[in-house]
């Protein structure tokens, strides 16, 4: 009698690990880390992911493996190691988080299904409470139903009832399992198996008695020998199946995977030459790479100051190594110029993560660093989980940003969780700000990580010019928010055919909507916040949770009708700027006009090629960026951030304010950057002015000394 063996096993939807045996029919193959099992739990089925082998539980009796589940998706275990730390530090359940680093809707899903059964079709007399009544009655109409299909008709919880008419032998449960929603696409092709000599010989003497299997030839031989079944019209499909019986042609199924890089429409980057502080940062971390031994990096350039070029050169060493490179940038926006830039330098080596890919799009570039067939991973926050074997250097871009921080689901920091990625793989870290968080120079000053300044722009080109508006000075003003100083420098850019980036980080057409009479403002009625009005939609919407409402015609509390806008957004901003300069062209960029698949990436496009004069947005402009033809940058209204109820909120303004001001200036051309404030002799506006974070960190961290405030 064999020694049965004993795993552990994670479950997305409980917290701890569980015990079980595996059947002793199981194959001797090693189970890989995260491979998906079928278990008994409580009363029914569950997804399981495994853990590891334990040489006996911690119960006198465990339940048997039913199944294994998708074999050959697993989890590198360096990344397996990850995802244990984020369960302990975070407080996460293991099981959601290993169940967050797969592809969504690559897994099987387990479901519960629930049948009449023939007593309980017969069961029309029987004494039954209103619900389970209802229950039967649905089932009696239906048929089988999902739990959840039945929790929905029912419109409410079914356990009590659901138990009770199982006892009573009147429905029936089985447990099924479903494929996954997403896998992997293959396409039927057809190649020739004749070499092009015979093939040319073949087409010749087929032209008289068969033109159209000579044509089918043809044009498999013009395009190198293989052709997917899709590209030949329908009158073509019988040819084809001809040339297939004699055996000149041959079919097969092959991976088709989904590509959602798109490269084209941003302007290919001249080679460059690093200058002497870019060749020294380069220097430092290739050496660090070669060691292959952890070492956190600290890049401080300035807007500019071509930090990007310093990521593929390293990134070039990692590769060379056979080691994988992760690149994190904080929103969707960002990677459409990134990863053109990446690809024309790596071609194919490059994978897509983030929110914006269809979800077989995700799986495939998922199944692509799994199989070794790309090695660099360039996408948002989740990009940190990319399953590669070996890590060789992990970039966070922008690393102050508040957008790494993940607040649904399992919460973790991508840059805290990159840090200790690397830790893991003896991989050096790179983070790169323009602004670091103060958090970041801190540790850079006092030696945690090795501090790398970039304290010019390439080609010595200048930092933009700065000046404040001051907006308690009504006289300038000629539409909300509009001055004279700004609107005077956007003729002037116009004219010159200059690009001019407008900045204000509140989206919709009006933030309130305030009746005068009383002073009532619609509210949120799931989260109690004001509800900004949407022109567009003609909704008022919550920023929130997304609660819409058709906005009223009359106040609620006191009936009045002279409803009033409060403030300004980017649409409002948009009206004007067209009413203003009609013959612009005019484009918004903020959350609003980027919903739809590869929205960021035709106006991004649109601005590269120069079709966008003015582009208004909210913070997903102000990062990242390179615009050479962009010489004026307008920042609307700098309070918006300055008196949150957080000690990092001048910090923010800071950070905020420097990263858009340096999206001007970047070309050929200088850079000029107004930003209107009521308060212009506040500290982070003032340090704004004189690009100078070094004085104003200095100011900041004297402060936060004297009130026990972080770091």
């Amino acid at each position: 009698m064999s020694t049965p063996s004993f795993i552990e096993v994670a479950l997305a939807e409980a917290d701890g690990t569980y015990h079980y045996r595996l059947p002793s029919t199981w194959p001797a193959t090693p189970l890989e880390p995260g491979v998906r099992l079928l278990v008994p739990f409580g009363r029914g089925w569950r997804l399981a992911y495994y853990v590891r082998r334990i040489d006996q539980p911690e119960v006198p009796e465990v339940k048997e493996v039913l199944a294994l589940l998708d074999g050959d998706a697993s989890i590198p275990s360096s990344l397996f190691q990850l995802l244990h730390w984020i369960s302990d530090y975070y407080l996460a359940p293991l099981g959601m988080a290993i169940k967050g680093a797969f592809p969504q809707g690559s897994q099987s899903v387990v479901r519960r299904r629930v049948d009449l059964t023939e007593a309980g079709k017969k069961a029309g007399g029987e004494k039954k409470t209103p619900l389970q009544e209802k229950i039967i009655a649905i089932l009696s109409q239906d048929g089988t139903l999902t739990e959840p299909q039945l929790r929905k008709r029912v419109g409410g919880a079914l356990g009590g009832p659901l138990s009770t008419l199982k006892k009573k032998g009147w429905i029936a449960e089985r447990w099924e399992v479903d494929r996954p929603a997403v896998r992997k696409k293959f396409r039927r092709i057809v190649f020739l198996k004749a070499e092009p000599e015979e093939a040319s010989a073949l087409i010749l003497s087929l032209q008289k008695r068969a033109p159209q299997q000579a044509g089918v030839l043809q044009i498999l031989l013009t395009a190198g020998g293989a052709l997917p079944v899709s590209a030949f019209e329908a009158p073509l499909r019988a040819p084809l199946k001809r040339l297939a019986e004699k055996g000149w042609i041959e079919a097969a199924e092959e991976e088709a995977p989904r590509t959602p890089i798109r490269a084209a429409g941003f302007p290919l980057q001249p080679s460059i030459v690093l200058n002497t502080d870019q060749q020294a940062a380069v220097d430092q971390i290739v050496s660090a790479i070669d060691r292959k031994s952890f070492a956190p990096f600290l890049l401080h350039g300035v807007t500019g100051s071509g930090k990007t070029e310093v990521y593929l050169r390293v990134i070039e060493k990692a590769i060379d190594q056979k080691r994988g490179a992760i690149v994190l940038v904080p929103e969707i926006a960002l990677t459409a110029q990134l990863v053109a830039r990446f690809h024309n330098r790596f071609g194919e080596a490059v994978a897509l993560f983030h929110s914006g890919l269809s979800a077989g799009e995700r799986y495939d570039e998922w199944c692509r660093i799994r199989e070794g067939k790309a090695q660099i991973a360039i996408g948002v926050r989740s990009a940190i989980f990319a399953p590669f074997e070996a890590v060789g250097v992990i970039i966070v871009d922008e690393e102050h940003d508040s957008s790494y921080k993940q607040d649904d689901g399992v919460r973790y920091h991508a840059r805290d969780t990159a840090l200790v990625r690397g830790k893991q793989s003896n991989a050096v870290v790179v983070l790169g700000s323009a602004t670091p968080s103060f958090e970041s120079f801190y540790n850079s000053e006092t030696g945690k990580y090795r501090l790398l300044p970039l304290p010019g722009r390439i080609d010595a080109r200048p930092l933009p010019a700065v000046a404040v508006v001051d907006l308690r000075k009504k006289e300038d003003w000629v539409r909300p928010f509009l001055t004279r100083p700004l609107l005077s420098a956007m003729e002037k850019r116009l004219e010159n055919r200059e690009q001019t980036l407008l900045f204000l980080n509140r989206r919709g057409f009006s933030p309130s909507l305030l009746c005068p009479d009383c002073g009532y403002l619609p509210h949120c009625i799931r989260c109690s916040v004001s509800l900004t009005f949407h022109k567009k939609l003609q909704k008022l919407v919550c920023h929130y949770c997304g609660f819409q409402l058709a906005p009223p015609t009359a106040c609620s509390q006191c009936q009045g009708v002279r409803l009033v806008h409060l403030g300004i957004g980017t649409e409002q901003v948009e009206e004007e700027i067209r009413q203003r300069f009609p013959a612009a062209r005019v484009a918004r960029m903020d959350r609003d006009t980027t919903q739809k698949k590869e929205s960021h990436h035709k106006i991004l496009t649109a601005m590269a090629q120069r079709e966008i004069d003015i582009l208004i947005g909210t913070q997903m402009i102000t990062k990242g960026h390179d615009f050479p033809n962009v010489t004026l940058v307008g920042v609307l209204c700098a309070d918006l951030s300055l008196h949150f109820p957080d000690f990092r909120s001048s910090e923010r303004t800071f950070q905020l304010l420097a990263q858009v001001a340096g999206r001007a200036g970047r070309g050929d051309r200088p850079g000029e950057v107004l930003i209107q404030t009521f308060q212009p002799n506040h500290e982070s506006i003032a340090a704004a002015t004189t690009h100078d974070y070094l004085g104003f960190y200095e100011q900041e961290i004297a402060f936060r000394k004297e009130m026990g405030y972080p770091p």
